[in-house]
């Protein structure tokens, strides 16, 4: 990794070599005030949603959030649990070459107007990469990450990691609390994630606070009121969430920088399961239920529907993990327009991609899309919602059951509202007995599956389930009556190599090759089982006692 920065470093200072009479500074090369915070600003937060989002769909198909059509490819070996060369490798990248190097540019360059606010914001993106890199890999280079003397950086536990990007908020938040200069640029005028609301910025810095000390449930010395100071100043609504707009500008558009992450990664190839869909419909284990149930209204914007031959739309069927299925399927299928059929019957198993784009009357509808994978998507990044099932699990854990079940409801229908569903339809669903009315019969498991719902495609899904150990007992064996995602079961084609116990579960991801090939001698220093199989069930810091 710092081989390759420091390449490209060297490229840079030898094309500048013939510049060097050039007093003035030059536009098109960057120094420590060219270019301005205003202009360094959006390119991070861009480069930064890309790894954090990326790491987002390897989670998704992880967790059992999504199946692939069967290939024997990256994303097919994801749902086996194996994470190798290149699904590893894209997220360490992304942060490390795109995101990481050009945080203390930015900070220079606005400490040269006094711009604290471009401050504060580069060091939670800074926090919130480190951090999310961290609770994937388990360890990694920090302390050394970026010094220009050192070509092998050793590598640090995800423990201390925490600690310094702990700290590291705080000096964001008191950073964004301070008056801007006079000659500062406005955070407005570069910030493509809150629009220049500093407040935003600042409760999102509370809100990871939050979530990574929330992280260390299983610790003896893991603090719930702790976490509940915290999200008393992360946010609070909808409004103060930290959302990503992507923006669709159509199919014959070449560029894609503008389109959602998840519609780019997920492909054609990607396709809901059956757990995920039996979370959304409550079909598992203990779900509620009563005698006014009513369909959860989110149904229908995340799960793909298709029309049959006759125009009726059918919901996706999904693809069940625990099956014989995922060992050769399903296959991808293709759309016959003249006899109106498709050439096979995985077709039940719809894309996420809405097909065609833009249908024509009588056209069949092949796929409706989905809420998360369409090119103008939202990336619900940090949200009110998230903290409300937060708060709900720790006033759970304190005994405040009444406490618990209104922050519990308050997270759902917050999600429903950063989706845009009718209040009406909200109030009806939300009245229903198809969530936990009554405090004394809410569970964990109720609130941690609504979560799970509502953090699609988030990082955060399996940082949650590997503190609850999935649907598993103490002694790691599948339990659904003590199990917390009930459903949730070992893939029928799992990696047999890293998992060989049917205690098994996944609990970090691979080192990625860069590090495997040109610095392994620090990688093997700090885990001697690094490159073994069986490195990828091994625990990271929080998620053992």
């Amino acid at each position: 990794m710092k081989k390759l920065l420091g390449i490209i470093s060297l490229s840079i200072l030898l094309t500048s070599c013939d510049k060097w009479l050039d007093v003035n500074n030059n536009p098109n090369s960057a120094t420590t005030d060219v270019p301005t915070p205003e202009l360094r600003l959006p390119p991070l937060i861009a480069q930064f949603c890309d790894g954090y989002e990326s790491s987002g769909t390897r989670v998704a198909f992880i967790t059992q959030q999504l199946g692939v059509t069967f290939a024997n490819n990256n994303n097919w070996n994801l749902t086996r649990w194996l994470s190798n060369v290149s699904s590893a490798n894209w997220p360490w990248q992304n942060w490390y070459v795109n995101t990481a190097v050009n945080v203390a540019p930015l900070i220079a360059a606005a400490e040269e107007t006094q711009a604290w606010h471009y401050i504060g914001a580069a060091k939670v993106i800074k926090a919130w990469g480190f951090a999310n890199l961290a609770d994937f890999y388990g360890m990694l280079p920090y302390a050394e990450f970026n010094d220009p003397s050192t070509y092998t950086p050793k590598f640090d536990d995800a423990s201390y990691v925490q600690e310094q990007i702990l700290l590291l908020l705080d000096e964001a938040i008191a950073d964004l609390k301070k008056p801007q200069g006079p000659a500062a640029p406005a955070l407005a005028k570069g910030d493509i994630l809150n629009g220049g609301n500093v407040d935003n910025w600042i409760r999102l810095a509370y809100g990871l606070k939050a979530r990574y000390m929330n992280h260390t449930t299983k610790k003896a010395d893991y603090n719930p009121q702790a976490v509940l100071d915290m999200l008393a100043n992360a946010p609070q609504t909808d409004a103060q969430s930290s959302v990503m707009q992507y923006v669709d500008e159509g199919p014959t558009v070449t560029n894609t920088a503008k389109e959602a992450l998840q519609y780019t990664n997920t492909g054609l190839t990607a396709r809901f399961t059956k757990l995920y869909i039996d979370y959304l419909t409550n079909n598992y284990t203990g779900a509620p239920s009563g005698a006014n149930n009513v369909a959860d209204p989110r149904i229908i914007y995340i799960i793909p529907r298709m029309a049959t031959q006759s125009g009726t739309l059918v919901l996706a069927q999904g693809v069940d993990m625990a099956s014989e299925l995922p060992k050769t399927g399903p296959l991808a299928y293709t759309y016959n327009a003249t006899t109106n059929t498709f050439n096979n019957k995985d077709s039940v198993y719809v894309m996420l991609r809405k097909t065609p784009y833009a249908p024509t009357p009588g056209q069949r509808i092949q796929s409706t899309g989905s809420w998360y994978t369409r090119r103008g998507a939202k990336a619900l990044l940090l949200t009110n919602a998230e903290m409300r099932f937060i708060e709900a699990e720790v006033k759970l854990r304190q005994n405040k059951p009444a406490e618990a079940l209104a922050a519990y409801q308050a997270g759902i229908r917050s999600h429903m509202n950063l989706m845009g569903i009718r209040t009406d339809t909200i109030n009806t669903f939300m009245s229903s007995t198809s969530i936990v009315q009554d405090a004394a019969t809410l569970t964990l498991s109720h609130i941690m599956i609504q979560k799970y719902i509502a953090m699609s495609f988030s990082p955060e899904i399996w940082a949650d389930m590997r503190r609850m150990n999935y649907c598993a007992d103490a002694a790691g064996n599948y339990n659904e009556a003590t199990g917390i995602y009930k459903g949730f079961k070992r893939p029928s084609h799992v990696f047999a190599e890293a998992y060989p116990a049917a205690t098994d579960w996944p609990r970090r991801f691979a080192v990625p090759s860069y590090e495997i090939n040109y610095n392994i001698a620090q990688v093997l220093k700090a885990n001697p089982n690094a490159a073994s199989p069986t490195y990828l069930k091994e625990a990271v810091w929080w998620d053992k006692p």
